[in-house]
């Protein structure tokens, strides 16, 4: 067939969106021959008669095949942007389903595990020096639950915060909580060109997003970037320090809740807010 490769690869690719083998093979064979019986399908398709119609009907069910009733009923695939689409969406309500189950599971183990949690130990345990977790999403998701967890005090340490979309809403949930928020950032002269284009953005969306809620000061120096929540009751941090010519994805983070750590990144933090640091 002169499209036998095309179908091959778009079995391929709905197999791979979630469609088992008859269902993506149906489906394939479907687009290519338009509104068609479900017996001339199955021929095409070599999913066998005794399946045929139970995979047409899971392929409707899904919203990729419209049947058109009569003696015998038509099938007709739905147009291929359609299908990608609801495809897309099946997916992130799954995941989405699969997310709640877990979360479930979650809250049930904290419940559970915390009434024996350490019981059948006779010391205390040893808080850890630090956590490593890879620059990127896992670092912009510690980010997020820390500025979620926070109760006093948020104090952030950037080049030009180019992070700031993906969190501004978990910042205005910590802000309408009480919390304080001080954001360092490194002097707008000592960017190249495109980080000082990328900073002054954001500074607008800071003021747009948090308005005169935040306070942003300026240095001409960022040994470490990252951000520390709640130092005078213990609190965390995360941090990288730079590490020029290592591509970003390379890099390493560091989450530390102990208590000494964090206690003296935030005195690192106090001393440049009040001695290095300034307004613009």
């Amino acid at each position: 067939m002169a499209f036998g490769k095309d179908i091959s690869q778009t079995k391929f690719l709905l197999m791979n969106m979630g469609l088992n083998e008859y269902q993506a093979s149906a489906l394939a064979y479907l687009l290519l021959l338009g509104e068609t019986k479900a017996t001339t399908l199955s021929k095409t398709s070599k999913v066998p008669s005794a399946r045929i119609y139970g995979v047409l009907d899971e392929l409707a069910r899904m919203g990729l095949v419209s049947i058109r009733p009569g003696r015998p009923a038509l099938y007709s695939p739905r147009p291929p942007d359609d299908i990608a689409s609801s495809l897309v969406s099946l997916s992130i309500n799954e995941l989405k389903q699969k997310v709640r189950v877990l979360e479930n599971y979650a809250e049930d183990l904290v419940e559970t595990s915390k009434e024996f949690y350490l019981k059948g130990e006779k010391g205390v345990p040893r808080v850890p020096l630090l956590r490593i977790v890879s620059v990127g999403e896992v670092s912009l998701d510690e980010t997020k639950k820390l500025y979620d967890a926070a109760r006093e005090e948020i104090q952030i340490l950037s080049r030009a915060m180019e992070y700031f979309l993906d969190v501004h809403e978990n910042i205005g949930t910590a802000l309408s909580r009480g919390v304080s928020l001080k954001i360092i950032l490194m002097d707008s002269n000592l960017l190249e060109p495109e980080d000082r284009k990328k900073q002054a953005g954001i500074l607008e969306r800071i003021n747009e997003v948090l308005g005169g809620e935040v306070e942003v000061r300026f240095t001409d120096e960022i040994p470490i970037r990252g951000c520390i929540i709640d130092p005078r009751i213990g609190g965390k941090a995360l941090f990288l320090v730079e590490d020029p010519g290592v591509p970003f994805f390379l890099r390493e983070a560091a989450i530390t809740s102990h208590q000494s750590v964090v206690k003296g990144l935030a005195l690192m933090y106090n001393l440049m807010w009040e001695h290095k640091a300034r307004k613009l």
